[in-house]
């Protein structure tokens, strides 16, 4: 009797596993580079508003006007450690130049273990917490470290999935075109 129990659960299991791998498959999927010109560029889908380590609410909307890397990550995400040096070093060089970094940290245990890991890193860009992980269910983010770059109007001027060194020649190339560009209306 107990061994077709586990075996019905165990097909059952089978079959949810095969049509969650079918409704991923069937989801569009989102771009990966960076649209050739700014007429092309969707607009990003999620205004949010969350804390940041202090409890202040920064909202994404409030930054339009401002080229913007919104990064999904974790402090126990390792590709996340690996990029996060890049990311603040990039920042250090264009933030007096309208460009700002949103890294929204997804840890369940919230700023207790996301604030000591801003200290080790000294970290000045904002980190916000958002430990039921509302903007990555909202956007679909299938995996972290997730990052959007978004222009001065908040249309998505790229999308990486996976760690990357971001104060590489090439995207400062890119950020220098989106910080050329014109203001806030289209």
């Amino acid at each position: 009797m107990l061994r077709q129990r586990l075996h019905v659960v165990a097909v059952l299991g089978l079959v949810g596993v095969y049509l969650f791998l079918q409704w991923l498959a069937s989801r569009p999927p989102m771009p990966a580079t960076t649209p050739e010109t700014p007429q092309r560029r969707q607009p990003f889908p999620v205004d949010f508003t969350l804390p940041d380590l202090q409890g202040r609410p920064m909202r994404l909307s409030d930054l339009q006007g401002q080229v913007v890397l919104v990064n999904l990550w974790a402090t126990w995400c390792y590709p996340c450690r690996l990029e996060i040096p890049s990311m603040h070093a990039l920042y250090q060089d264009y933030r007096l130049r309208g460009f700002e970094i949103l890294a929204i940290a997804s840890d369940m245990q919230g700023t207790a273990v996301v604030a000591p890991f801003v200290a080790e890193y000294r970290l000045t860009f904002p980190v916000l917490v958002d430990p039921q992980n509302v903007v990555g269910t909202r956007l679909l983010v299938q995996g972290i470290p997730t990052s959007y770059l978004l222009d001065k109007q908040g249309r998505i001027a790229g999308l990486e999935r996976g760690s990357k060194n971001w104060n590489s020649a090439k995207f400062r190339q890119l950020l220098d075109s989106l910080l050329a560009e014109g203001g806030t209306t289209p």
